[in-house]
């Protein structure tokens, strides 16, 4: 313990004696470390920690198994069969949504609030009780069960002021009283955050194939997630024996996940690719930094072979050195754990709302500390390695004799290697950046079926006692379309229950004629301006018309996806459609009056799901209650000007509707574009910062490289000029060298991104893994700028004076 404290004493006074290079080797390990930090902070969060629920591991996700397809929608009948009929699980239980939120009255003045339906057996599959009151009952979760609700702890105290006296209490929930019977834990979280919890008033007798549902199950004690999936087929097997017209899209058995990995799957991709991303920037500093020790090493030289001549073993010289190492590099990880906080601020800053599960869990925790730690003990180690390895082969015999220049030829050529390293790896960081570029670009050249400019959109949720009828609602949007049409920049208005890249509303639809057609479809409620406004394309027939009363013949629109679909060989024009049939309510048939151009839903890198639109007022009325479970209705005004500048008076003249009904999620249509691609755009910025830091690293590893070889090689260069060679010849000695070293780390950047970037396939769009525009474009930047890096001290070399370079040393 004296010879490590007296090596780190000593190894503190060196560092402290050189504060440039202190200044620097600690710059770039903070950016290595702290980058590395700040990301493994995200993949702790969301990859590594387990779920905050008792014994998570045997939660498990549950839904149909479809090749080629991760949508994990359950439909309600399928729910209900499995919960009965499994033997693994202790419980299974179902949610979702409702819409964007419910219209809060009770307490202060009524708002907008986040909701989420649930079955009774929700609580108890992830183990949870409320802190207050109790959970639902089943027969509060029955079609016709009592209406209650249980609260978010936050709701709670924000708005009931953490009284104990609101359980039992009544409040009211879209117009309809709820009984409060429970309050949630503090801090509870389930996918996304919900304010106010309902049951999902399950009807066994239920034949809807909209798949809406997200289905859980805890497993029982004992069982593993292999065993239920076995239990599952024979599950699946019974369900396909008695519905088989049920079975959605090649639907071939049950999956079974745990839920943590269902949870991330999306994510998990990009958490790893980025984070293999950053261990590429860190081994690039780490090559900087030890090429740094490296120069410090040959002016050291002298310094060990005194040492070694004094009796100090090659033990103790290494230890020394590594210890030297691994102090600069403890350096660098407390400033780069101080840049990873700041890192991690903006990186969830950045994260776009909903692209990564459990995002508000983000945060340094002792995992995190001892990740920083254990890098930077590493990181020391490694960088530390360069001069350790050439302290051993000093000669003694020509390190001690003044102006010697032995060993610099070793030195050089690990040097030369470390910058070769650097370019290949920055050339695979700057491909994979390059490649989501082009993805991102693609995804914006994409024409969404639609035009966004100048189209204002919000929502408004007309829901309750009030408005449970179609006529009720219709009557609402006819009264509120009008007040919107009076103000001025109004060009036309509509009223639809999806809007464009946005929540998704499928139902069971049926060919009248074609028992077995029946299928899971995206259907549409509109108004009749509602093509108008998105400036929709009409291929066929004629769009709605306000003609298109409750009393008139019931009408349809599908798209071109849907008629490639179904009518492949007889026209759709001559097609009805039977939509509507919820248990034992009939369906209703719509003749089908028109075709539309396909429109985008679910993403501009998806294909456009086939879709029927229906006029809002002949909606069914069991429809529109099925409806209105998962979305609120959506208002798309378009506007001559600005679409938000008309913001304001929208809600003014709204609120002389119905002043019960807050207007939310006012945005223009152009945003909710910009926000379907913001996933790929964090992945973009992500990789081209790390990309841009590798850039920057190379080059100045290759102008260290060069500027060591000329300080080298200053005597020969002065003989080579005082023999009659010209400054361009020095020019291209240096230069030639320099790009020759980045020519090498290209050749195995490019194979090495060849192998690599397979990996992130998932996240590209029309743009292959290995395109080659891409390839050859970043190989030519990074040759540019070694380029750079490599003339300019390649013109101070042509400056050099023969005769004082004649008595160098």
């Amino acid at each position: 313990m004296e010879t490590l404290w007296q090596d780190l004493r000593y190894g503190l006074r060196i560092l402290i004696k050189r504060p440039g290079f202190t200044a620097v080797a600690v710059v770039t390990l903070a950016l290595g470390i702290g980058a590395n930090t700040a990301i493994f902070t995200v993949v702790n969060a969301v990859l590594l920690r387990p779920l905050s629920y008792p014994e998570p591991e045997r939660i498990m996700a549950i839904w149909p198994d479809r090749p080629g397809s991760s949508f994990q929608g359950v439909s309600e009948p399928k729910f209900i069969f499995w919960r009965d009929q499994n033997q693994s699980f202790e419980a299974v239980a179902a949610t979702q949504g409702i819409g964007s939120g419910v219209n809060l009255s009770g307490g202060d003045e009524p708002e907008f609030v986040s909701g989420r339906r649930v079955t009774a057996d929700f609580f108890r599959v992830l183990s949870v009780s409320p802190v207050l009151g109790r959970g639902f009952t089943k027969e509060e979760d029955s079609p016709g069960g009592e209406r209650v609700a249980i609260l978010s702890s936050e709701l709670w105290r924000r708005r009931f002021w953490g009284k104990p006296a609101i359980v039992g209490q009544a409040v009211s929930l879209n117009g309809e009283a709820h009984t409060v019977v429970g309050v949630l834990p503090p801090g509870f979280q389930f996918a996304s955050p919900a304010n106010v919890i309902v049951p999902m008033r399950t009807n066994p007798a239920s034949r809807d194939e909209g798949h809406n549902y997200t289905v859980l199950g805890r497993l029982k004690s004992g069982v593993t997630g292999a065993q239920a999936a076995e239990d599952l087929k024979l599950v699946f097997a019974k369900f396909k024996a008695a519905y088989p017209r049920m079975l959605w899209q090649r639907e071939e058995g049950i999956r079974v996940q745990p839920y943590l990995e269902s949870l991330t799957a999306e994510v998990r991709p990009l958490l790893l690719i980025l984070l293999g991303a950053v261990g590429f920037v860190l081994l690039i500093a780490c090559a900087n930094v030890a090429n740094l020790q490296l120069t410090r090493a040959a002016a050291r030289q002298r310094e060990m072979a005194v040492r070694l001549a004094l009796g100090a073993g090659w033990g103790r010289i290494v230890r020394q050195l590594l210890t030297e190492g691994v102090l600069l590099a403890l350096v660098g990880g407390v400033a780069g754990l101080l840049l990873a906080i700041w890192g991690v601020n903006l990186l969830t800053a950045m994260i776009p709302e909903g692209m990564i599960p459990r995002a508000v869990e983000i945060g340094f925790d002792r995992r995190v500390l001892v990740f920083t730690l254990l890098t930077a003990v590493v990181t020391g180690l490694i960088f530390a390695l360069a001069p350790a390895l050439q302290a051993v082969r000093v000669d003694l015999n020509h390190a001690l004799k003044e102006g010697s220049g032995k060993g610099a030829t070793g030195r050089g050529k690990l040097r030369s290697a470390l910058v070769v390293v650097e370019v290949a790896l920055s050339l695979v960081l700057l491909v994979g950046a390059g490649l989501l570029i082009r993805t991102f670009s693609n995804l914006l050249g994409v024409d969404p079926g639609f035009d966004p400019h100048h189209i204002l959109t919000f929502q408004v949720a007309p829901n309750g006692e009030r408005y449970d009828t179609t006529a009720k609602q219709a009557d609402y949007f006819r009264r509120a379309l009008e007040k919107i049409r009076s103000l001025p920049g109004v060009e036309a208005a509509a009223v639809t229950s999806n809007l464009p890249l946005g929540q998704w509303l499928n139902l069971g639809v049926e060919i009248a004629g074609r028992p077995d057609s029946s299928q899971s479809t995206e259907v549409r409620l509109v108004t009749p301006e509602y093509f108008r406004v998105m400036k929709m394309k009409l291929r066929q027939g004629r769009e709605f018309t306000e003609g298109d009363t409750e009393a008139a013949e019931p009408v349809a629109i599908v798209n071109e996806a849907y008629v490639r679909r179904n009518f492949q060989n007889a026209s759709p024009m001559e097609q009805r459609l039977l939509i509507g049939r919820t248990g034992r309510q009939p369906s209703k048939v719509f003749q089908v009056v028109g075709v539309v151009n396909n429109l985008k839903q679910f993403g501009l890198a998806s294909s456009a799901p086939a879709t029927v639109f229906i006029p809002f007022v002949q909606t069914p009325d069991q429809v529109m209650l099925t409806a209105r479970r998962f979305v609120t209705m959506k208002f798309a005004v378009r506007t001559s000007g600005d679409p938000l500048s008309l913001s304001a008076a929208v809600r003014r003249e709204l609120l002389t509707v119905d002043p019960l009904l807050p207007v939310t999620d006012v945005r223009s249509m152009e945003q909710i574009v910009s926000r379907s691609v913001a996933f790929e755009r964090f992945n973009m910025t992500l990789l081209g910062v790390f990309g841009a830091i590798g850039l920057v690293l190379a080059a100045v590893g290759i102008y260290g490289v060069m500027s060591y070889v000329v300080a080298q090689q200053t005597r020969e260069i002065g003989i080579r000029m005082a023999l009659g060679a010209r400054g361009s010849d020095v020019l291209k000695l240096v230069v030639g060298h320099g790009m020759l070293l980045a020519l090498i780390g290209v050749i195995i950047g490019l194979a090495a991104a060849f192998a690599l970037t397979r990996l992130m396939s998932t996240l590209l769009f029309r743009v292959s893994a290995t395109d080659p525009m891409t390839f050859a474009t970043i190989s030519l930047l990074l040759a540019g700028v070694a380029l750079v890096a490599s003339y300019i001290p390649a013109r101070r070399a042509t400056k050099v004076d023969p005769m004082i370079a004649l008595r160098y040393e």
